[in-house]
């Protein structure tokens, strides 16, 4: 894990630098800097609100979701996870090491590895509650204005090809032996596994109804954060549409092969917020809203991250 969050964290800074760089050179100019100096702080203030309750409801699903198997801890704690999941995610392709370093802080808190798996296992079901609701709507909008969804589709599938001949070549440079676990050992620990995911089945249905209640609360909040951003700027613009118009966005970021979806974030969100904003608005409109959404985040639990590991090293 180690070394996957590391090499993550360095594709993520190029690919980032990269797509900052592209935006400010294509859309800043003498007015972007006025438009920062005019941005409606309240409504700034809101969207950061928005992202607390983000992470509150992020928060709130893992805690349910632990409380079911008798996994305790603070919940000012899991405030930490959040933000530490957001790292992990962010660092790492198709945000899967959220999941990975759920289970590291999980199991500072006493959970066994299998219990630990399946409380992370069900976070991420109720993860994906959100993804097959707004199916229908994303098809609606897809119908409606396939001007707005195209384009990231395009660069998605591009980044998608990109990282895959990458991986391809690292893949046959780099190959190396790895070393397996034993069946008998790999089928005992699967059983116990199991074990625990069927309690949320038949014992514990409403602590899995009430996280996926979180995480379509989560989704719906992160998706809240742009338009109080468009409003920031002065914008009034159709809340409904806007709200639709990232729909498509969020699917293209969280299955990305590229650390955080950064790169199809960046450019995408160029595509799909260009009819609410003004063109020299658009390219800080993004890096706002990538650093708010995402970024802001992703530095203080990496930060959160590196003081666990040391305070676990110490002892």
């Amino acid at each position: 894990m180690r070394r996957t969050i590391i090499y993550g964290t360095l594709i993520l800074t190029l690919v980032l630098g990269l797509s900052f760089s592209y935006i400010i050179f294509k859309t800043f100019t003498k007015e972007t800097f006025q438009v920062l100096m005019s941005l409606k702080r309240r409504w700034l203030l809101l969207s950061l609100l928005f992202l607390f309750l983000y992470h509150t409801f992020d928060n709130l699903r893992l805690f349910i979701l632990s409380r079911a198997v008798n996994l305790r801890y603070s919940f000012l704690y899991g405030y930490v996870m959040s933000f530490v999941n957001t790292f992990g995610a962010t660092v790492t392709p198709a945000h899967v090491g959220g999941e990975l370093v759920a289970v590291y802080m999980l199991m500072r808190k006493g959970g066994n590895i299998h219990k630990v798996m399946s409380v992370v296992t069900m976070k991420t079901i109720s993860g994906l509650a959100f993804f097959i609701i707004a199916l229908p709507l994303l098809i609606w909008h897809f119908k409606e204005r396939p001007e707005q969804i195209l384009p990231v589709l395009q660069i998605l599938l591009f980044v998608s090809f990109l990282f895959g001949v990458v991986y391809l070549v690292l893949n046959f440079l780099l190959k190396k032996n790895r070393e397996r676990p034993s069946v008998r050992k790999l089928m005992e620990g699967l059983k116990k596994y199991i074990n625990y995911l069927k309690i949320y089945g038949y014992k514990r249905k409403k602590y899995f109804l009430l996280s996926v209640l979180s995480s379509v609360a989560l989704y719906v909040a992160f998706l809240l954060i742009a338009p109080a951003l468009v409003m920031a700027f002065g914008k009034g613009g159709n809340f409904w549409e806007l709200f639709l118009a990232q729909i498509s966005l969020l699917y293209a970021i969280f299955i990305s092969p590229t650390p955080g979806g950064s790169g199809v974030g960046e450019l995408g969100g160029l595509a799909v917020f260009a009819g609410f904003l003004e063109p020299f608005e658009l390219g800080v409109f993004v890096i706002l809203w990538r650093l708010i959404s995402q970024y802001i985040s992703a530095l203080v639990g990496g930060i959160l991250f590196a003081l666990c590991l040391l305070k676990d090293l110490r002892r």
